[in-house]
């Protein structure tokens, strides 16, 4: 970052100072760059280098009106610089919301001072090849002159992103309201901001709502190789960060980081496969133990029930943690037997009795698996438990054809 003397020089330079620079974003399936992020740069002549501009931009005490003016230097610089080129490729551009809303200041917009349209008549390019990228840390203005903007954008055929999911104003909020095309995802600024368990927890939620909403799923801030298979393994279309390349001043053959891309894939591919085989053979284990010892519990009244689950307690493998029955309708009709270490007695908790599970996803799930195809157990996807911090997974069994067993496995101590 420059000295702080130099901060209100370098907003005061001329136009030849401020130059676009491009950080290449890779297509994982075909592992080729299919387009730029343009990332604004000055060039210090008291350092002789260029700098960032993003402090300047996220510096609520500079003169938006400045700021304004510099981004649009950038952008059609950038722009121009693909119409020369005659390079088929995509370009991201940053869009401020707060930025936005100043053209739109009365009433009726004014076309016209949508700078980014102009641009695209100016220069003759495809409005298909742009990405705007909505971010900010705070968010002042109307939020349905902002979505107005942003529908005029997309009947340009212009993709909308939603960027810096972690931070800034409410990201659901900004998600809901705009449903973009590409969530884009800092992995360094989400790693910072939260503990190890949360950050993946978090990451697994915005991969499952891409997935709904379907938007491509853009990781940023790839700097190694285990940031690479994080992405991957949460489902990553796009791909981007120091692990390929830095922002650079021109563009890059497209194919670079093919050979480079492919051989982490294929790694990932394998060590993934032994993952899910190695749960998959854990799964099969309980689901042999837990076969065994209920298959001959007795279940003709909930007393009954109840005994034999105090019979066979001290059976269970070690990783269980709880164990219940709810009759077919979901309502549980045994005591909830307990214990909150292998090494701890178990408890039996009556105040539980009466329970619903109907609702609950998973007990859904097992109920309908068993009318469609007859399945009679099952393993949930582990979860985290907040109050242990420990991952969790729920196994579920008929007993006959009116009883479901609960039974909760600690699925990190095995």
């Amino acid at each position: 970052m420059l000295a702080e003397y130099e901060s209100q020089q370098i907003l005061s330079l001329s136009e030849g100072y401020y130059t676009p620079h491009y950080q290449p974003i890779l297509d994982v399936g075909n592992r080729n760059i299919i387009g730029y992020e343009v990332l604004g740069r000055v060039f210090s002549p008291e350092s002789n280098e260029y700098h960032s501009l993003g402090y300047h931009f996220h510096n609520p005490d500079t003169d938006t009106v400045r700021l304004v003016h510099i981004d649009r230097i950038i952008r059609e610089k950038a722009i121009k610089h693909v119409k020369e080129t005659g390079l088929k490729t995509k370009i991201f551009l940053n869009m401020m919301p707060n930025f936005l809303s100043m053209v739109y200041t009365g009433e009726v917009l004014d076309i016209k001072r949508l700078h980014i349209l102009h641009l695209i008549d100016k220069y003759d390019i495809n409005p298909n090849d742009l990405v705007l990228e909505i971010t900010e840390d705070k968010f002042e203005g109307n939020i349905e002159k902002l979505l107005y903007i942003v529908s005029l954008f997309r009947e340009r055929g212009i993709k909308i992103a939603v960027d810096d999911l972690g931070v800034g104003f409410s990201n659901l909020e900004r998600i809901g309201y705009i449903h973009p095309d590409i969530m884009k995802v800092d992995i360094k600024i989400m790693r910072e901001s939260l503990n190890r368990r949360s950050f993946k927890n978090v990451l697994s939620a915005i991969s499952e709502m891409s997935q709904r909403l379907g938007s491509q799923l853009l990781f940023e801030g790839v700097e190694n190789e285990e940031e690479l298979y994080l992405a991957l393994s949460m489902g990553a279309n796009l791909l981007q960060g120091f692990y390929f390349s830095r922002p650079a001043l021109d563009f890059q053959d497209k194919k670079r980081f093919n050979k480079t891309l492919k051989t982490s894939l294929e790694k990932f591919s394998g060590l993934r496969f032994l993952e899910i085989l190695e749960n998959l053979r854990k799964e099969q284990s309980f689901l042999d133990q837990f076969v065994d010892l209920f298959k001959g519990i007795e279940t003709s009244s909930e007393e009954k029930m109840a005994d034999a689950l105090s019979e066979i307690l001290d059976r269970l493998p070690l990783e269980t943690t709880s164990v219940l029955v709810t009759d077919m309708h979901g309502y549980q009709v045994t005591p909830t037997f307990k214990r909150d270490a292998y090494d701890l007695p178990w408890t039996r908790l009556l105040t539980e009795v009466g329970n619903n599970y109907a609702w609950k996803p998973f007990f859904i799930r097992h109920k309908a698996e068993t009318y469609h195809s007859s399945r009679v157990s099952g393993f949930t996807e582990p979860f985290h438990d907040i109050e242990t911090k420990r991952q969790y997974v729920l196994f579920t069994l008929n007993l006959g054809e009116n009883h479901v067993l609960i039974l909760r496995l600690d699925w990190e101590s095995y």
